[in-house]
């Protein structure tokens, strides 16, 4: 089993600022989990085959490469660990 958050942001995002440091602790929490970083506006090809609309930040837990839950938006540390715990 391969479990892999993708997190999708843009530096001139608010919410994605705000988001930054829940993120890194959310990577502390599950330190098992691939991560990936993606930038909205630089990694096209990432935003299309994940169909990313315009509100971010945007956070897809991957199980064997399908997507099983997505987080948009901001979110504090214990609401993202509670979603993603219902799926490993």
């Amino acid at each position: 089993m391969v479990i892999k958050l993708v997190r999708i942001s843009a530096v001139w995002c608010p919410a994605c600022l705000i988001m930054r440091p829940r993120f890194q602790e959310i990577e502390k929490i599950f330190p098992d989990f691939e991560h990936l970083e993606y930038d909205y506006d630089l990694d096209e090809e990432i935003i299309k085959k994940y169909q990313v609309g315009d509100i971010l930040p945007v956070l897809i837990l991957l199980d064997n490469n399908k997507e099983v839950t997505r987080l948009i938006g901001e979110k504090t540390v214990q609401e993202i660990e509670s979603k993603l715990r219902c799926f490993i």
